[in-house]
């Protein structure tokens, strides 16, 4: 499961390999998961994870909308792991996140320059290209970009945000600074399967 080898060490990151193609039924469970917000194409880059059922858990969002910084590039769309992650952030999960970020600091960072460079390459050639010679701000956002748009450059490191957000990350790419403790933490990773139900109806 963790393909973290190579990729954080300079190896070459081909963005299409963490997520695939994303269907029309995709998109329709996607909007019922997320209790009918619109998530289509423009936002929708593919599907990073599924759960054992086979119904999208993570979905890889595109690095731009309409022409802005769209800083989320993994969101986590499950509903039993949205409540669960809910729940442990009620019970202080960022807090401990936070804590396991200051004693070891530089893997984090490492962690939030890989999701820069990740987001980067799926930048098309052509936007990219446009992007650095006449929207340097917006490219700079996109660089500064850690995990969900962290400013990992910043002297605080940016710090953790939320759980969602890492959940989402550690479940797409497979590897997580704090991989441990969301193992243990985000149990089960899938819902009974009667909940199923609230992801498929009407699907």
């Amino acid at each position: 499961m963790n393909r973290s080898a190579g990729k954080l060490s300079g190896g070459r990151i081909r963005p299409r390999s963490f997520f695939e193609p994303s269907g029309p039924r995709d998109l329709r469970i996607v909007s019922l998961q997320m209790k009918g917000r619109r998530f289509d194409r423009a936002v929708v880059a593919g599907i990073a994870r599924r759960c054992m059922f086979g119904v999208p858990q993570v979905i890889a969002c595109s690095p731009l909308r309409d022409g802005k910084p769209f800083p989320t590039t993994f969101w986590l769309t499950c509903p039993h792991l949205v409540r669960l992650c809910g729940v442990l952030e009620s019970e202080g999960a960022v807090t401990e996140l936070e804590r396991t970020r200051l004693e070891q600091p530089v893997p984090w960072t490492e962690y939030n320059l890989f999701h820069a460079r990740l987001r980067l390459l799926m930048v098309r050639p052509a936007s990219a290209r446009f992007l650095r010679k006449h929207r340097g701000g917006v490219w700079s956002t996109l660089s500064r970009g850690g995990t969900g748009g962290i400013d990992y450059l910043s002297p605080s490191g940016g710090g953790v945000k939320c759980l969602h957000l890492q959940a989402a990350s550690w479940l797409a790419l497979g590897f997580h600074p704090a991989g441990e403790y969301l193992r243990k933490a985000l149990d089960p990773l899938y819902c009974p399967a009667p909940e199923v139900s609230v992801c498929v109806r009407r699907c």
